[in-house]
């Protein structure tokens, strides 16, 4: 049976909120984004000493010339690209915005996580109506393979490698210097970061409090290709505090320390391999020692904030994993014994909670 909407009088349909058509759209616009990203008209003006016009991104690009006016225009109305008027013609630049994240060059630039982003989360975002009716992740339905068969493709090819954890690291750039700026940790001496990647909190750390050793646990072929995301030693002096250590931080005893940092990793498990995790680390601490939990944090009645909102989506059709509110956290924690929670929302991509064993 087919049911036929209720008509309304014309004048009084309700108009659409401009957030409401800019949510059905939004894809768009993150389309955009990627497709520019993917011929390089970012890189292109940064490589320009003077603004261009649509004619020489056009050619230097081999894209057509109508088509590529378009995207200009488009990324100027996302405040990504400014043009001026020249004689009545127009010219293009980046802006600020595009010069800070969207340049390779960039020691900033998100070039590489957009990549991933365009490559591997849109698509099983595609997949999400599945995923909320199965409760499980997506790559079987989107790739084909499972993420084990994915994750090796990619540890064998050392480009892609290096440009996922690219990926990894500067997406986290921000947050970890945020966190480790947040909380005062001067009474720590050791620190063993748990699956801390390239060193992107490791090196927030020491540039904050250079009393500190650290030690980052991670896997073998992470650990190979650290050394490519070390800072300078004029953006981070005290990197020589920073030392890597192969192991498996689920498996293998724990390096001791008087500080253990958990960044952008518990959200990958359900609580059962949170709670083998937590009561290690507990287990390895000794009395006063501190665990800094580096997460996106939900409000407690689960309203927002919209980013961790959606993030947790992204988590159920990578790993089946989420994020969780801090009253979950703290109920994680106390139930292995620590105490002392001290919470604080401090970026677009990570919070922190501090806490201590007794």
């Amino acid at each position: 049976m087919i049911v036929m909407a209720q008509s309304k009088n014309f004048h009084s349909l309700s108009p659409v909120p401009e957030k409401f058509g800019k949510l059905i759209h939004a894809h768009r616009a993150s389309q955009a984004l990627f497709t520019a990203v993917d011929l390089g008209i970012f890189d292109t003006f940064s490589k320009s000493s003077t603004p261009l016009f649509a004619e020489d991104i056009s050619k230097r690009v081999s894209s057509n010339l109508d088509a590529t006016t378009r995207l200009l225009d488009s990324l100027v109305s996302l405040e990504l690209l400014e043009k001026t008027d020249q004689n009545g013609s127009w010219q293009y630049n980046n802006s600020k915005i595009a010069s800070d994240f969207l340049t390779s060059t960039s020691p900033e630039s998100l070039v590489d996580f957009i990549t991933v982003e365009r490559e591997k989360v849109v698509p099983m975002f595609c997949n999400l109506t599945s995923a909320i009716r199965e409760g499980k992740s997506q790559w079987i339905r989107t790739f084909g393979k499972t993420s084990e068969e994915l994750w090796k493709g990619l540890y064998d090819n050392k480009e892609a490698t290096i440009r996922f954890m690219g990926a990894m690291h500067s997406s986290s750039l921000q947050g970890c210097y945020a966190v480790a700026e947040a909380f005062d940790l001067s009474e720590f001496t050791s620190c063993c970061d748990l699956g801390g990647a390239v060193g992107a909190m490791a090196y927030a750390l020491c540039h904050h409090n250079p009393q500190m050793k650290i030690t980052v646990c991670e896997q073998p072929i992470v650990v190979k290709y650290a050394p490519h995301f070390k800072p300078s030693s004029e953006d981070c002096p005290n990197q020589g505090n920073v030392s890597f250590l192969t192991g498996d931080f689920i498996e293998d005893d724990l390096p001791k320390a008087d500080l253990y940092v958990i960044s952008r990793t518990l959200h990958n498990w359900s609580d059962e391999k949170v709670d083998l995790i937590l009561s290690k680390v507990f287990d390895s601490l000794p009395s006063g020692g501190g665990l800094l939990v580096c997460e996106q944090i939900l409000q407690d009645d689960k309203s927002g904030p919209e980013n961790a909102l959606l993030q947790s989506l992204n988590m159920l059709l990578l790993c089946e994993g989420r994020e969780r509110s801090f009253t979950e956290y703290q109920q994680l924690l106390e139930k292995h014994g620590f105490v002392d929670f001290q919470a604080k929302q401090v970026s677009f991509y990570m919070d922190g909670i501090l806490s201590r064993k007794a």
